[in-house]
Formats: C-alpha cells, sequence, structure tokens
C-alpha cells in the first residue's frame, strides 16, 4: 500500500502518454496503422523474441500463459518507455523524426501456486505520418497536405493456469479479455497557392476520415515446458491472436475553407458519422523454442556462479488476406501476407542472486541479452514487399537491496526498413528502450499465510 500514490502516477502518466502519437512512419497511413507498440525493453533487446521468456523477474504480457511463472507471493508492475530515431529517405531527400513515449503499464499476479493473471494498457495499434507536395496544374500551383494521427489501444484482463505442473514438466494455459478504444484519423488537405500574395493560407478543402474503435478482443497463449535433467530445459510456446471483427464509430468529413491551416475557418460540405460496418483483425499465429542451460561457473576462489544461458528461436504469420474494411465501400485488400523470424539469446552470470547477493558481484547478477530478427511488411513498394531487418541488445540491471526482484532494463536496436530499389522510401533507425520492473521485497511477499508465535 506504500507503493500505491507512485503506481497511480505512474498509471495517470501511461494513460496520457498512450493518447499521443505512438508513430513517426508513413507505413502506419495503411490500415488501422502499425500493428502493436514500440520495441520492449526486455524482449526487445532479445531481437523482439516476445513469447518463450517467461520467469519471475518478468511480466511477459504478450504470452497470457506466462503469468503462472511469476514467483509466489511476488507480484510485478511494469513500465516500459520506447524512443525511436528514424531517417527517411527517397529519392535522394532525407528528414529525421525522433519519436518518445511511454508504451505500457502491466500489473502481473501470481496466487494459489498453479495461478496467474495480469491487467494493464498497451498499444494494439498507432499512427503517425505527415508530408506535403506542391503541384504545377496549369497556371495553377496545388498544395497537398497528408497527416495521420491517433491510436488504438488495448486495455486487458488475463489470466494463466497450469494444467500440468510435475517436478520436470509444466503445461500451462492463458487467455486475454480486452478492450479496444482510441481513434486513428487521416486526414487530407488540398489548397490553391496563391504567389501574388506571398502567402501560406491556401484556400482549398480539407477531408478527415476516423475510426474511434469501442470492441472487445481476446487471444490465446500456451507454453510447455520440459525439464531433460539438471542443467537441460526445453519448451515451446504459441500464441493465437484469431480472426475477429472491430467495431466502432466510422465519421467521413469534407469541408471548405478560405485557409486549410486554420479549422476555425472550415465550413461543412459533408458529415457522416453513421456509417454502419466494422473491421476485420488481422489472424496472427506465433510459435516460439527455448533453449536453457544451467551450469557452474567460475567466479574465483570464493563460490562458483548459478549460470543460465537460453536461446529463443520465434516465428510469427500474419494472414493479412483476411483483413477488411467494411466501413469503406471502396476499399480493395492490397495488403501482402507477412512472417517474422526472431532469434535471440540472455546469459545470468548468476541466477540465485536474492538468496545470496552478498557473495556475487553486481555484475554477476546482470541480465545480458543480444538478438535479432527479419521481418516481411504487408506494404508493396516499388514491385516488392517492404521488409523489416534489425539487431538488437540490451541489460538488465537488479536493484541490489533487500531481495527484491525489481529491476531497470535496458534495450536498444539498430534496423532498416525498406526494398532494394534505392530511390524507393527508406527508414534507419535506432531504439532506446527503458523498462522498470517493481516488485516487493523477500519480506514483503504477498499472498502468504502469516502465523503469530
Amino acid at each position: 500500500m506504500r507503493d500505491l500514490p507512485l503506481l497511480l502516477v505512474l498509471l495517470c502518466t501511461s494513460l496520457v502518454s498512450l493518447a499521443q502519437s505512438t508513430a513517426n512512419s508513413p507505413y502506419s497511413s495503411f490500415g488501422l496503422g502499425e500493428l502493436g507498440g514500440l520495441d520492449h525493453s526486455v524482449f526487445g533487446a532479445m531481437g523482439n523474441s516476445n513469447f518463450s521468456l517467461q520467469d519471475s523477474t518478468v511480466v511477459n504480457f504478450y504470452n497470457p500463459s506466462s503469468y503462472s511463472s511469476l514467483g509466489d507471493g511476488q507480484p510485478i508492475f511494469s513500465l516500459g518507455f520506447s524512443t525511436r530515431l528514424s531517417t527517411f529517405t527517397e529519392n535522394g531527400s532525407s528528414y529525421f523524426s525522433p519519436l518518445a513515449n511511454v508504451q505500457n503499464f502491466v500489473m502481473g499476479i501470481p496466487f494459489a501456486r498453479r495461478f496467474g493473471m495480469a491487467f494493464g494498457l498497451k498499444p494494439y495499434t498507432r499512427r503517425g505520418y505527415e508530408f506535403s507536395q506542391r503541384v504545377q496544374q496549369g497556371d495553377d500551383s496545388l498544395y497537398y497536405n497528408y497527416k495521420g494521427t491517433g491510436g488504438i489501444n488495448d486495455v486487458f484482463l488475463g489470466f494463466a493456469a497450469d494444467v500440468l505442473k510435475m517436478p520436470n514438466t509444466r503445461l500451462s494455459l492463458g487467455v486475454h479479455g480486452s478492450y479496444l478504444f482510441g481513434s486513428v484519423t487521416n486526414t487530407r488537405k488540398s489548397g490553391l497557392i496563391q504567389t501574388a500574395l506571398a502567402s501560406t493560407n491556401y484556400a482549398g478543402g480539407v477531408s478527415m476520415k476516423s475510426l474511434r474503435a469501442n470492441s472487445f478482443h481476446y487471444e490465446f497463449g500456451l507454453s510447455f515446458e520440459q525439464r531433460i535433467n539438471e542443467k537441460h530445459l526445453l519448451g515451446f510456446y504459441a500464441t493465437i491472436d484469431p480472426l475477429q471483427k472491430i467495431k466502432g464509430e466510422y465519421v467521413d468529413e469534407l469541408y471548405y475553407t478560405s485557409d486549410i491551416n486554420d479549422p476555425g475557418l472550415y465550413d461543412t460540405l459533408f458529415y457522416n458519422d453513421t456509417a454502419s460496418g466494422h473491421i476485420t483483425n488481422v489472424p496472427t499465429y506465433n510459435f516460439a523454442l527455448m533453449y536453457k542451460f544451467n551450469f557452474k561457473a567460475n567466479k574465483g576462489e570464493t563460490k562458483e556462479l548459478n549460470s543460465e544461458l537460453s536461446f529463443h528461436v520465434g516465428y510469427t504469420l500474419q494472414d493479412w488476406s483476411k483483413y477488411q474494411d467494411r466501413y469503406d465501400p471502396n476499399f480493395v485488400n492490397g495488403f501482402q501476407s507477412t512472417t517474422k523470424y526472431t532469434f535471440g539469446i540472455q546469459y545470468v552470470p548468476e541466477v540465485n542472486f536474492t538468496a545470496g547477493e552478498a557473495k556475487s558481484k553486481y555484475y554477476h547478477r546482470m541480465r545480458y541479452r543480444i538478438g535479432a530478427y527479419y521481418q516481411t511488411l504487408p506494404y508493396i513498394t516499388s514491385g516488392e514487399q517492404v521488409r523489416d531487418f534489425g539487431t538488437t541488445f540490451g541489460f538488465g540491471f537488479p536493484v541490489a537491496i533487500n531481495r527484491t526482484l525489481s529491476s531497470v532494463n535496458l534495450g536498444f536496436s539498430i534496423g532498416s526498413r525498406g526494398v532494394s530499389d534505392g530511390t524507393a522510401l527508406k527508414e534507419q533507425y535506432y531504439g532506446i528502450n527503458i523498462g522498470l520492473l517493481i516488485a516487493p521485497t523477500a519480506a514483503d511477499k504477498w499472498f502468504r499465510k502469516r502465523k503469530l508465535n
């Protein structure tokens, strides 16, 4: 309860930040925008291996079956901040676009030995772009501006249960139920350039098309882990986001104005917020494998370290052929199905640091992560499907106070998006992600029966 005011402040900060622009890419103009948030400080550092990392120190809200793996009596609060620094190039010109915001606020709670739950807020889609052009038509010069803003957020509640829990075998199932809310807007402005007046007050038209989401959503997760012996552990993980309808309110607006940059001067030509329909989401299937090796590492003269090395491989398939926009009668699905491959490694020199933190150095209790990923995007540019490739690394810094599982995590990524055509749009980006994991100390465990002497 002493941490409740701090948590409320963090939650309010998250709500405000998630309501702001969460993307800075022209690719977000398509569909509902770019799916998901930016990279996570922990999973993103391992090549975006989002589904296979399950331990008591991390809330893995990408796979709902992971919540039953949280430590007994050890709830964890997770807060993530992300920054992406992008440079876009096209036809020899380039521009720089930075982005920073809060990405998630999640609380995970284990209970009754075999069960776990989590609730929180995370991005579902994000949109943010702006570009303009000038076109000469006869004796007139026209100015066009295209802008996208907004995002759809996901408030979720997830449960997990170990349906099979034996000394060497664990099978866990999980489900997320969530509510999608928020809006995404595409704005198109066109105006006549009045050169003689040397003015930017362009008279013309403004078209705005918005979707205000108001819909329920669900997804499922599975985790299976088999310990071969004391040193070796194998794991298989899967999540499914099935075909669903995303409902909401579709608004189509058209205005004429003497100045397209001054909303106060807009005269309504057309306004419709009664269109019926829905958006069909993109069915997503995630599969991952994990191999973990526990071994004794020689620290020196004092003691051996209980070290751990884990390898994570993931595969994602998104069936974009199922995506539909039933609000727009002229919609034609030109998207391509996508695949994603991820690879990550995590090394922990001393796993049991909470039991003997005084006997190990601080850098022995840190977590070291590295990875890479490759994926195709659903967009076609210059006759090619856009590709995204990146390498990542990061560190987990435990809070060395009173044997707590709290930690500060840093993740870094370097990547690029584009096609082989050197004149087509290309993005070079750098990501910096910070995550805070806050847990009670060993003396403040929750849901623990206490006895009076």
